[in-house]
């Protein structure tokens, strides 16, 4: 198990309930594949640097998690589907 960094932009127009079902929707994907989630951190509605789907700004989340290195793939794929997600970045923390 790597430790690795998870930052999600969600559009910014979403009510609260459908963004905590949508921050729920990644903790199930991290969990199902025996990923152990240690933070999440919610930093709120930030301008965007450049325009992204013709909007300016974006609600940021990073999640802290331990997963498995050959899973990170398919984690990033399933993100990719969520229409709600503007852009996510995968990093591994050394």
């Amino acid at each position: 198990m790597q430790k690795y960094e998870l930052i999600v932009i969600f559009q910014a127009d979403l009510d609260e309930a459908a963004l905590d079902a949508a921050v729920e929707n990644i903790e199930t994907l991290i969990k199902s594949n025996h990923g152990v989630i240690e933070k999440i951190d919610r930093w709120g509605k930030r301008k965007l640097a450049y325009l992204i789907r013709k909007t300016n700004e974006g609600y940021y989340v990073l999640v802290n998690f331990e997963y498995d290195p050959e899973e990170v793939a398919n984690l990033r794929r399933a993100l990719g589907f969520n229409e709600h997600i503007l852009r996510h970045s995968i990093v591994r923390v050394d």
